[in-house]
C-alpha cells in the first residue's frame, strides 16, 4: 500500500524541484559557456592542422564560418543621428519590424490595471484578452526574526 503524502512532505518535495530547477539552469548555463569554448578550440585547432572537417564516431564535424548581423546600442544610433527602423524601412527591410507585446509585461500591466479598477478590465480589453485564473504556490523565506527574538529574550 503506497503512503499518503502530507502537506508538508509534498512542499518539501515542490521545494525540492524548485532547488533542483535552479541546479539545472546553473549547470545548462555552464554547459553551454564549455560548449563555446571547446568549439572555439575545435575550429582553432582546425585551423592550424589545416585540416576543414573530421570525421569522428560517425559524424562528420567540419570548419564553417558564418557572418552575423546584430544591430547596434541605441546610444550608438543616437551619435549618429539615426534610427534603425527607419533605415531598415528606407532600405526596403520594413517587412522584418514586428509589433510584439511580451507576455509577462502585458500580464502585469492587465493586473495593475484590473487592481486599479476593482478586478475589472475596460470592455475594450476584456474583448481582445484571455483572462483565466491559475492556482499557484508561492514560496517565501519565513519571517522568524520575532521568534528567534523572542528566544533570545528569554534565554537572556
Amino acid at each position: 500500500m503506497e503512503a499518503v503524502m502530507t502537506l508538508d512532505d509534498k512542499v518539501r518535495a515542490y521545494k525540492e524541484l524548485l532547488d533542483r530547477k535552479d541546479e539545472l539552469e546553473k549547470q545548462t548555463k555552464a554547459n553551454n559557456e564549455q560548449l563555446k569554448n571547446m568549439e572555439q578550440e575545435i575550429a582553432q585547432q582546425m585551423i592550424d592542422e589545416e585540416k576543414p572537417d573530421t570525421t569522428v564516431d560517425g559524424f562528420k564535424y567540419s570548419l564553417q564560418e558564418k557572418t552575423r548581423y546584430s544591430k547596434i546600442s541605441e546610444e550608438k544610433l543616437m551619435e549618429k543621428g539615426l534610427v534603425f527602423f527607419d533605415v531598415l524601412r528606407e532600405q526596403g527591410f520594413g517587412h522584418l519590424i514586428t509589433e510584439k507585446v511580451d507576455p509577462r509585461t502585458l500580464d502585469s500591466a492587465m493586473n495593475n490595471l484590473s487592481a486599479e479598477n476593482d478586478g475589472e478590465l475596460p470592455e475594450e480589453l476584456a474583448e481582445v484578452l484571455s483572462v483565466y485564473s491559475e492556482l499557484k504556490v508561492s514560496k517565501r523565506k519565513a519571517n522568524t526574526k520575532a521568534l528567534n527574538r523572542a528566544k533570545a529574550a528569554k534565554g537572556a
